[in-house]
């Protein structure tokens, strides 16, 4: 059953993803064995300019969505969309975009706040997992000239991880990002009544519920984690990233509540930021809107 349940929170997700894109355009995908995680780790790296030697050059972090994994960079299109922007524009700035996996529904966090576990992805990610690539790439290793990007699930721990750690990033950028609009631990019976609502129901919502609560395991925990929340305790010494997130009215999880309360948030602080809500858009408005992200990313690091 549990495997079963699995399935249909995949198929659903991700049904929209499949790519037709070309071998040759596909990233380079390696993979390390991860001492923090104690499993190997698949990333896949794309250079917008692979035509020119690589020197410290600007580096993004792409985190993947609800079931995916390193692959939804071409799964999604944004490799294909990056092909296409670079080809159509020869000054397009020199940058390194690294996927990388995690597990269906790591929500790119310590498992109930636990830092050093096996599933520890936020502290892996940065105290790991960065260091590592920047000893193989020739990448950036400093703020100024790295970014983070990621989408749905991966939009919510590329926000939270900018937020988190403004000394780490410059910018992060997110497509249909999961932001609840009140936590997760609020009570059942208003949970349910907000799934009504959307698209993918009750009964497949509160089982997705029932996971993410496992992750964030008291109200506490997802204080420190939500980045609605993680706005209001900002208190960075590092400027607040510049950030880009967008999603549909349509969205079939609902996010669009969150996305407003979001940008409220941003608005009531006075931080700048871009976002975009598409009318009539689902979920899966990143197979068009990838563009737009990656236009961000490029007028970041021009």
């Amino acid at each position: 059953m549990i495997a079963f349940r699995y399935l249909m929170l995949v198929v659903f997700v991700f049904w929209g993803s499949i790519s037709t894109a070309e071998d040759k355009i596909k990233p380079d995908c390696s993979s390390y064995l991860s001492p923090k995680l104690a499993k190997n780790v698949s990333f896949c790296v794309q250079r917008s300019r692979p035509d020119l030697p690589s020197n410290k050059e600007p580096v993004v972090y792409f985190m993947h969505g609800l079931g995916g994994n390193e692959t939804l960079w071409v799964k999604g299109g944004y490799s294909d969309q990056l092909k296409d922007l670079v080809s159509n524009d020869p000054t397009f700035p020199q940058v390194t975009f690294i996927s990388f996996e995690t597990e269906m529904d790591s929500f790119f966090s310590d498992y109930q706040g636990k830092t050093e576990s096996s599933k520890s992805y936020e502290t892996w990610f940065i105290e790991e997992f960065i260091p590592t690539m920047e000893k193989k790439l020739s990448i950036c290793s400093e703020r100024n000239c790295r970014g983070i990007a990621g989408v749905s699930m991966g939009g919510f721990g590329a926000l939270k991880t900018a937020i988190k750690y403004p000394s780490y990033f410059l910018f992060a950028a997110a497509n249909s990002p999961a932001l609840p609009p009140f936590s997760i631990h609020e009570k059942d019976e208003l949970w349910r009544d907000y799934f009504k609502e959307t698209k993918i129901g009750i009964a497949l919502g509160m089982t997705l519920l029932r996971d993410v609560r496992k992750i964030f395991s008291s109200e506490e925990l997802y204080q420190l984690n939500d980045p609605i929340s993680l706005v209001k305790q900002f208190e960075g010494t590092n400027p607040f990233p510049s950030l880009y997130f967008d999603v549909g009215t349509e969205d079939n999880f609902g996010f669009q509540r969150g996305y407003q309360i979001f940008k409220d948030t941003l608005d009531s602080y006075h931080l700048a930021y871009e976002a975009f809500l598409e009318e009539g858009g689902d979920h899966f408005i990143y197979h068009h809107r990838n563009r737009f992200l990656l236009e961000f990313i490029r007028d970041q690091i021009y």
